[in-house]
């Protein structure tokens, strides 16, 4: 049974900008994880409890809820800035 795919409003927001091409095989990368979410590798330090998957030069970094079936997107950006941009966007949430 598949997981549902929540994105955050953040989320929403940045996959709207992308290039079609990339929009299209990041909408291939959350089918896949839906269908296993253990496909990210787990993250480590202050993004303890995330985990983070690869696709092009593109990351997805989510949680998995497996109570409830859910795959909640945090951030999803270029790999080249996201570990920085998500760390800051977390702490400032703190």
């Amino acid at each position: 049974m598949s997981y549902q795919v929540k994105l955050t409003v953040h989320v929403s927001k940045a996959a709207i900008k992308l290039p079609p091409e990339t929009k299209k095989a990041a909408r291939e990368a959350l089918r896949l994880l839906a269908e296993n979410p253990e496909l990210g590798k787990e993250l480590q330090a202050e993004l303890a409890g995330f985990r983070s998957y690869r696709f092009l030069r593109y990351r997805i970094f989510y949680k998995v809820a497996p109570e409830k079936k859910v795959i909640v997107v945090w951030a999803l950006g270029h790999r080249k800035d996201i570990y920085e941009n998500f760390s800051e966007q977390l702490v400032g949430k703190k």
